[in-house]
């Protein structure tokens, strides 16, 4: 007999229980907690779906806001550690570490009678919001467009395209105001403000990166497919603003020919109103309303530019019929629509029949077929011949699990992949550091003049860091080859289990990725080198061997960074990556000798790889070739041995079981 278990009747001594308390039960959910219903009949929702849709309209906006504001919490860890991190080392590498080499006499006029650190710190807090909007105003835009569509489920509610375009606006900016918020703290602690209205460069700062991120919201929306627009626009836009806007000098440095930037450029209006804030900079009371309201202009001109585009890209007018409705028509009545459908279905199954028969008709008369090695396969009289089964070719050998000797296919495959994709991104790479040359050097070379080089004779600083800016171009690329391209492949394209499944071994993928992201690294180099030779920054015929040194440094940092990228899982994790680029380039004698540190201090840079790269790429510039060169090339051998054969296994323990 089945078990029975007690119910509510045997709990009141076996008399039926009461309505009232069947009703208490239904309307009791596990735990004690209200459910559907309660003794007085149904639970009721506090407002209705009229309601509901009059607040929806009402304050879309915020809702929208407070779903971008939740998205950002998934790369909170980021977003804190970028907050704090990246003042931290401007005003240490370039407020306090070049600072020692512009100090006193002439530089101190320059700079109004400012010290550097309170000089360059308004501008890197207007720059913080300039780079924010650059990434949050473009990648997350398209996403929501095309990739992910996050804009489509709210526009489907009450909420207009509007309120969604000025939510997004509403979330990034309070991004902005957080973290101007924690940069002013930083720089206070610094003692880099010296003004009871410093606290209003939170605000300024905003504002600038709302000035030139309502335009780039604008423009992300506009375009319908990411082809490298973005890079573009990063390379040739962001960074030339950021360069030569007054950032790390006053703007009278530069040539007339290249003041233009900056006084088009949000990111000079804000740093100039930053500088008044912070420390009082003399500045004509209508130049300064100039600043507030360019930037004003420019915010409130972006929002209205990319809420109409949102508007027109979303299909949304109102008053008038939602072009995105889904509306049914067909011919005829419903019943006729019924049986031509099952007219096909029972129709199907006699075609099938009557193709199988064919070909079995002709595979009957085909008689003979070759099987493997020129032996003839019969096939038995009205069945189809059997295929012959492929030849396989098992690898022998120590690395038989590991090379088949085909990187070239890899090669092949890389080569197509980006001949489909924008040329103009790849070959565009090497704009950057090149922008760093012509802004740094002519500027900062004004305030600084000369520099001891690998030799201890003076030389100019242009010629100074262009050596170390092509350690750094060389770093770059291989590292976005062997980061972001890697991971796509690996993460979402899935491209690494195809070629895996094929002869292919891991250490062919390796190779090939490595050797594509070499490549990078030599047009970059080879054009940088180009470059510093039009410059007059070239004076030995060793700077030639600057070219297969860049290629060394990319080997290295190609193989590391490939197997790095192996252990990330989300898009998120590969900002630590830049998060550890970014002290890397700035601390490792790139702009200013390393003496200007701690000795505890310096032997921490010294065991960086970009150091090496750094002082191996200044030797060969000038031709002092030493013992300490060659230690630089070892170090990079052994970084690229190490990295391979690590990437190689990694790939191996992922793919191949």
């Amino acid at each position: 007999m089945a078990e029975t278990f007690p119910t509510t009747a045997a709990s009141s001594g076996g008399r039926p229980a009461s309505s009232s308390a069947r009703q208490d039960a239904a309307g009791t959910a596990p735990g004690g907690t209200a459910g559907a219903s309660t003794a007085s009949g149904p639970l009721q929702p506090p407002f209705g779906p009229a309601e509901s849709a009059r607040r929806v309209r009402r304050r879309g906006l915020w809702y929208f806001a407070e779903h971008q504001l939740r998205s950002m919490r998934r790369y909170g860890s980021v977003l804190v550690v970028n907050a704090v991190g990246e003042p931290l080392v401007y005003l240490l590498a370039m407020g306090l570490g070049l600072a020692t080499l512009i100090s006193g006499g002439a530089s101190a006029e320059v700079l109004g009678g400012a010290t550097y650190l309170q000089f360059i710190a308004p501008a890197l807090l207007a720059s913080s919001a300039l780079m924010t909007a650059s990434v949050e105003f473009s990648y997350p835009v398209m996403g929501g467009f095309k990739w992910q569509r996050t804009y489509y489920a709210p526009q489907a509610t009450p909420v207009s395209p509007a309120q969604i375009a000025a939510g997004h606006l509403t979330a990034v900016s309070l991004r902005f105001l957080a973290q101007s918020a924690v940069f002013y703290l930083i720089m206070t602690a610094f003692g880099a403000t010296d003004s009871p209205w410093s606290w209003l460069q939170v605000f300024s700062a905003t504002l600038g990166g709302l000035a030139i991120g309502s335009w780039i919201m604008a423009f992300a929306a506009s375009i319908r497919d990411e082809k490298g627009q973005f890079a573009l626009l990063q390379r040739f836009v962001v960074m030339p603003l950021f360069l030569f806007s007054a950032t790390f000098y006053p703007l009278t440095q530069l040539p007339l020919s290249l003041q233009w930037i900056g006084w088009i450029s949000p990111q000079w209006h804000a740093a100039q109103l930053g500088r008044v804030l912070s420390y009082g900079m003399d500045n004509p009371a209508w130049l300064t309303a100039v600043h507030v309201l360019y930037l004003m202009g420019l915010a409130a001109s972006g929002a209205l530019v990319a809420v109409a585009i949102y508007t027109r890209r979303l299909g949304w007018r109102s008053g008038r019929p939602d072009p995105d409705a889904v509306v049914t028509r067909t011919k005829g009545p419903r019943g006729s629509v019924l049986s031509r459908r099952a007219e096909r279905a029972s129709s199907a199954p006699a075609a099938s029949a009557s193709s199988a028969a064919e070909a079995a008709g002709e595979a009957t008369t085909a008689g003979e077929a070759a099987g493997p090695g020129g032996a003839a396969v019969v096939g038995t009289p009205g069945t189809a011949a059997v295929p012959p089964m492929p030849e396989i070719t098992v690898r022998t050998g120590a690395l038989s699990g590991m090379y088949s000797g085909n990187i070239r296919a890899v090669l092949e495959r890389a080569f197509l992949s980006l001949k489909s994709n924008n040329w103009a991104v790849f070959v565009s790479g090497f704009a950057e550091p090149v922008l760093y040359l012509l802004s740094l050097g002519i500027g900062l070379g004004s305030l600084i003049g000369e520099l001891p080089g690998p030799d201890g004779q003076p030389i100019p600083y242009g010629m100074y860091i262009a050596p170390a800016l092509l350690a750094v171009s060389a770093m770059n690329g291989a590292v976005y080859d062997s980061t972001w391209n890697v991971f796509f492949k690996l993460r979402y394209a899935k491209t690494y289990q195809t070629m895996l499944a094929t002869r292919l071994g891991p250490l062919d993928v390796a190779l090939g990725e490595i050797f594509m992201a070499l490549f990078r690294g030599a047009v970059y180099a080879a054009s940088f080198l180009i470059v510093m030779a039009l410059m007059g920054l070239v004076t030995s015929w060793t700077a030639l061997l600057m070219v297969p040194g860049a290629l060394l440094v990319a080997f290295g940092f190609a193989a590391v960074g490939m197997a790095v990228t192996s252990y990330m899982k989300t898009f998120q994790h590969m900002d630590w990556i830049m998060i550890v680029m970014l002290p890397m380039f700035l601390f490792s004698a790139t702009f200013f000798p390393l003496q200007v540190y701690p000795t505890g201090v310096q032997w921490f840079i010294q065991a960086l790889p970009l150091w090496h790269a750094v002082e191996m790429m200044r030797h060969l510039a000038v031709g002092v070739v030493t013992w300490a060169t060659a230690g630089h090339i070892l170090y990079f051998v052994v970084m690229a041995a190490a990295g391979l054969v690590f990437a190689s296994r990694r790939l191996a323990r992922l793919f191949l079981r």
